[in-house]
């Protein structure tokens, strides 16, 4: 009779753990299909230039991006836009009016290894600022994990992002780099220019 009831105690026990389990999965599950992520975007100088939310979707995440016009940006033209890896945990450093000093700390795109550009995790389609010097963007990505996001940066860029898709070489469709320099920018960035915006990404409810 003793061992009867130890088993039974035990499988009771194993179906409470299981079932544990499956409702902490199921929990989860709820938590990453509410979750959002967002950024500030912030210039150089500390002034707010726009917003980046990452709505984790049940089968997709759902990207919102709002520009606010400012000086660092052309009208009419689209702009270089990616997931920075922020290696540091810097965040967005930025002092001086240099440009090409700012946010250097952000790192790289976010990427793994034997990624190249157009392909890296954090490379995202381009914003098109408009007349007014404002750009509204959305757009559903199966590309970056969720949860590699949290902070890492946001950045947006002074020029156009050409994502790798330069045809170099000798025939006349063709083009050849004036330097190394050149060809180097483009396997890395997309030849998208200074960083002229950034937002850390924080888990947002």
């Amino acid at each position: 009779m003793i061992k009867k009831l130890g088993k039974l105690v035990t499988i009771g026990l194993a179906i409470a753990a299981v079932g544990l389990t499956v409702l902490l999965v199921s929990g989860y599950q709820a938590s990453a299909h509410e979750s959002r992520f967002r950024a500030q975007l912030r210039d150089g100088y500390g002034q707010r230039v726009g917003t980046v939310e990452f709505r984790v979707g049940r089968h997709a995440m759902t990207v919102d991006v709002e520009l606010r016009p400012n000086t660092h940006v052309e009208e009419n033209q689209f702009h270089g836009f990616h997931v920075h890896a922020n290696p540091d945990g810097d965040g967005c450093v930025a002092t001086g009016d240099d440009q090409a000093t700012w946010f250097v700390s952000a790192g790289g795109h976010l990427s793994v290894a034997g990624q190249t550009h157009g392909a890296h995790d954090g490379d995202l389609p381009s914003p098109l600022v408009g007349e007014d010097g404002t750009a509204r963007l959305q757009f559903t990505t199966h590309r970056i994990d969720p949860w590699m996001l949290r902070d890492r940066v946001v950045i947006l860029h002074a020029n156009p992002d050409n994502f790798g898709n330069v045809p170099t070489g000798p025939a006349a469709n063709q083009y050849t780099p004036n330097s190394q320099a050149a060809a180097t920018a483009t396997a890395n960035t997309g030849n998208a220019g200074n960083r002229v915006a950034c937002g850390v990404i924080r888990w947002h409810r």
